[in-house]
């Protein structure tokens, strides 16, 4: 039986590449940490919004372990709230698995009863399964209590669980398709009780390599996000979810590692090197293939430990933007309308597309630490690609007239138009990393 419904995955994968898969407007987000006085810490972002603002992110989770533990009062929360929608964001606002049904109804009534400051997005608890150690019985029973209180105050909300550490097959199966535990059917008011299933994962300890980065983290997550499609679709399935009620997915939190290297150089393989910020393509790709709601990495800024020297934004007093900051940024900006699913021949080279009506937008990530590869983008689809016996395949018939040289340790975005012309390009390498330098843009 598990064959057939994973038959059934790859030929709905594959009809879903042929056709595009639409790129959620909330796929590029962000968690809001470190925040100041959380854990009594330093945190600096109410420094930082107009940099937030730039990096193109859609939504911010207010969320995680430290706020789980310590939900923050309403008078701070509005204060978040409103500086999220001021930079064009959405929250998605996580209450306490540790208050009660009530309090996180409350809540909802607290910000939904003014339109100003209304909260489409929720959550509840975060990583029971792994932190608190608690069953799938006690999990789906806190979930379906709140998410029933939650939405008989609003039942326009969307609510979006359970927030494990990794998608541990034996929990999620049982939340979503065992008849005592599940989490997708109607509370007794009729409302669902969930709308998306999401999940955390950090693919890497201490001790890793740079393969480890290009290849195995990546294959970690694809499997996770495969073995989540799976059971969306047989949930989706088993309580007649369709349209704009089927069960969608997220990744509200993530990053290459959950305790840095002691190297945090940009040359190395923690969260602040280069080839982190090429992991997020990697990451947000998979993604937007697998039709994601939102991909919310951690963090935003957190720069006072250096094993979790986690931001997108490094330290004061300049508070740099690191790779991962760039690269999320280039995406954002330039990634729209529907993914189209590229492949290399070279495991090194990377390549992923999407198309609007009017451009097709095709980024190429080089991973090798010496070579360079001559491309030849006219032959997508086609023959040899260069002189370097390369190849490069794609889901969807690509006009781009252009050859270029892709350097070791590099990203280019390019974009075309209808004709396959050339019209912009941002080229972004390691030495530029390194200098501190954003990435390069030129307007044809």
């Amino acid at each position: 039986m598990k064959k057939i419904s994973i038959a059934l995955l790859v030929f709905i994968t594959t009809v879903n590449q042929l056709k595009g898969q639409e790129i959620s407007p909330y796929l590029f987000g962000q968690n809001m940490w470190l925040t100041d006085k959380a854990e009594n810490r330093t945190g600096y972002i109410d420094q930082l919004w107009p940099k937030i603002k730039k990096s193109g992110i859609k939504i911010i989770r207010i969320g995680g372990n430290g706020f789980n533990r310590n939900m923050p009062d309403n008078e701070t929360l509005l204060k978040w709230v409103t500086a999220i929608k001021s930079i064009g964001a959405e929250p998605l606002m996580q209450v306490s698995q540790h208050k009660s049904a009530e309090e996180s109804a409350k809540l909802v009534a607290f910000f939904n009863s003014n339109e100003a400051t209304k909260i489409k997005f929720w959550s509840i608890g975060n990583e029971p399964y792994h932190m608190a150690k608690m069953t799938v019985d006690s999990i789906s029973s806190y979930i379906k209590v709140h998410a029933s209180a939650m939405k008989a105050v609003d039942p326009t909300i969307k609510i979006h669980v359970p927030d494990l550490a990794a998608y541990y097959n034996e929990a999620y199966e049982a939340l979503l398709l065992n008849d005592k535990n599940s989490l997708a059917g109607r509370d007794e008011n009729g409302n669902w009780y969930v709308d998306g299933i999401n999940f955390h994962n950090y693919p890497n300890a201490k001790d890793y390599s740079r393969s480890d980065v290009i290849f195995y983290s990546v294959s970690k997550m694809r499997g996770m996000i495969l073995d989540l499609k799976e059971d969306l679709e047989a949930a989706n399935k088993k309580y007649d979810r369709a349209g704009e009620d089927a069960l969608i997915w997220g990744l509200t939190e993530f990053n290459i590692t959950y305790d840095n290297p002691d190297d945090l150089s940009v040359s190395g393989i923690a969260v602040p090197s280069f080839i982190n910020g090429q992991f997020w393509v990697d990451v947000f790709s998979m993604a937007m293939e697998h039709n994601a709601f939102t991909v919310t990495p951690w963090c935003i800024q957190e720069s006072d430990r250096a094993s979790t020297y986690f931001g997108y934004i490094g330290g004061p007093p300049e508070f740099l933007p690191h790779s991962t900051y760039y690269h999320m940024q280039m995406m954002a900006e330039n990634m729209k309308g529907s993914y189209i699913k590229m492949k290399s021949s070279n495991p090194y080279l990377k390549v992923f597309g999407s198309k609007t009506d009017d451009d097709t937008t095709i980024i190429i990530m080089n991973q090798h630490e010496t070579n360079s590869l001559n491309i030849d983008l006219n032959t997508i689809n086609n023959q040899v690609n260069g002189t370097n016996d390369l190849t490069i395949s794609a889901t969807k018939n690509i006009k781009a007239n252009y050859k270029l040289v892709s350097k070791p340790q590099s990203t280019i975005l390019l974009k075309f138009d209808n004709s396959g012309n050339k019209t912009y390009q941002i080229m972004y390498d390691l030495e530029m990393a390194i200098n501190n330098l954003p990435p390069t843009t030129i307007n044809n």
